[in-house]
């Protein structure tokens, strides 16, 4: 007979109900936004705030980029840009300089709606004295945002995982980043492309603890998280479709659900921000 084997215990911080929603809006609240990485609500999404044309000129951009790569590790995805998820900070640091230009190109012929949207809550930021900035160090710029584009199958296109456990890693120690681990962590995707079905974001109520990630070999990486293990945590799933741009606390564990038809992609530009300190907030990717 054989025996079933123990599913984990996801043990952490669970939120209420009055947090743990993600508020929905039809034009862009910089408001809306502080207060995620401020830790008063979970997470926000604006509904068609980028156009399809808009939309498309970016994914026609984006695929057609001399500079777009293919991921080599787990997470199966085409990039433009970079990130620093499980690098040495020095290569992430390199790479980012060396996209630096080639990101804000995708955006060719169109509006940078990238730059509007910071600008925006730049300023609302700006309101109670907070300064926000990319990530640096040593004098070196971080990467603003990456674009990404996944097709992967199974359940999920992205596997559950959570976003603070990179903020740990070793490789990267010194690295201004890790003072935003104290905090909440706002991940941020303007929905470019999204296919015709899935490709929603599933969210559990649950951030776990440094115990949980160390007992499951996740302590520096946050990825992968079973599904079967989060059974019984309250969550939500959030539909989303181009043109939306949501944020929320990426602390949380969450995943990407799998595209209803092969071969269709779910494109986003992406990138991590919160506060550094009362007067600081910083973003990277």
């Amino acid at each position: 007979m054989s025996v079933s084997p123990a599913v984990p215990a996801i043990t952490g911080r669970i939120y209420p109900p009055e947090y743990f929603k993600i508020g929905e809006f039809t034009r862009l609240d910089a408001k809306e936004i502080v207060r995620v990485m401020r830790g008063e609500v979970a997470g926000c999404i604006f509904r068609g705030v980028m156009d399809p044309a808009l939309c498309q000129r970016v994914c026609d951009n984006f695929w057609k980029h001399p500079q777009r790569r293919q991921r080599g590790d787990a997470v199966p995805a085409y990039y433009l840009g970079t990130y620093h998820y499980a690098k040495e900070l020095s290569l992430y640091l390199d790479e980012a300089a060396a996209t630096s230009v080639a990101v804000h190109e995708v955006f060719d012929g169109g509006r940078n709606v990238f730059d509007e949207l910071m600008t925006e809550v730049r300023a609302e930021l700006a309101r109670t004295g907070v300064a926000l900035r990319t990530a640096r160090h040593e004098g070196r710029d971080a990467a603003e945002f990456v674009i990404r584009s996944w097709s992967g199958g199974g359940k999920f296109a992205l596997a559950a995982h959570d976003d603070a456990a990179q903020l740990t890693a070793k490789l990267q120690a010194g690295f201004e980043i890790q003072e935003v681990a104290r905090n909440p962590l706002a991940a941020v995707n303007m929905c470019l492309q999204n296919g015709a079905g899935g490709g929603q974001l599933v969210y559990w109520n649950i951030e776990p603890d440094v115990a949980t990630r160390r007992a499951l070999g996740l302590e520096e990486t946050g990825y992968p998280y079973q599904a079967e293990w989060l059974d019984g945590f309250d969550r939500i799933d959030l539909p989303v479709h181009a043109g939306d741009i949501y944020f929320f606390n990426g602390k949380l564990i969450h995943a990407v659900q799998a595209q209803s038809n092969p071969g269709e992609f779910r494109s986003t530009i992406s990138f991590l921000m919160g506060f550094k300190d009362p007067q600081t907030a910083i973003y990277w990717t």
